[in-house]
């Protein structure tokens, strides 16, 4: 006797939920099939994948361009986290300048701390650098003014204590090849937040 694939996937499925109510019994079979979730997945057509591919090839290299955002500095491990960064061609493209004259991100420091702080908690048993209050780590801005073309690097006093952290920041933001101020400010000293 011939049995097709198909044929044979149907009596290996019967066989498997026939299993499956013997040991956890006919409810446990239907609350599994019932919280089971589809996933639909389907291909790219050529020209679809083609503009895809286009699109990838258009941004090669612009890895490399100044960005705007916000930082945490962690002096234990030398290093920044939390970083939230937008190069400025996507800011000045949309002349989305503010009325202030600068650049920057949407981002808050706060919200982005809550967001991860309860990812961490939940997904990762806890373990990770959100700890305590958002406010009680160093932390910064980048702000770009494109009247002036100068980036500003907004941080609090705690820079005088950690200065190796302006590398850290140049280099993560693209600014090595830019005119770049660093500038403190009561904002973002620590302990401090919106009041």
């Amino acid at each position: 006797m011939t049995v097709t694939e198909e044929e044979l996937q149907r009596i290996v499925a019967a066989a498997v939920k026939v299993a499956l109510k013997e040991i956890k019994g006919e409810e446990a079979v239907q609350e599994s099939a019932s919280t089971a979730k589809q996933v639909e997945v389907s291909q790219f057509g050529k020209e679809e994948l083609d503009d895809a591919m286009r699109l990838m090839q258009s941004n090669r290299g612009k890895g490399d361009e100044p960005m705007v955002g916000i930082f945490w500095y962690n002096p234990q491990q030398d290093e920044l986290f939390g970083v939230r960064s937008h190069r400025i061609s996507d800011y000045t493209k949309a002349n989305s300048r503010s009325e202030f004259g600068s650049i920057s991100c949407s981002e808050m420091h706060e919200d982005v701390w809550k967001k991860e702080y309860h990812r961490q908690k939940y997904k990762n048993n806890g373990i990770g650098p959100y700890k305590g209050a958002y406010e009680m780590v160093p932390r910064g801005r980048i702000f770009y003014n494109p009247d002036t073309e100068v980036f500003t690097i907004a941080v609090g006093s705690w820079i005088t204590q950690y200065p190796q952290a302006v590398e850290l920041i140049v280099d993560e933001f693209n600014l090595r090849n830019t005119t770049y101020a660093i500038k403190t400010a009561h904002h973002w000293d620590i302990g401090q937040k919106w009041n």
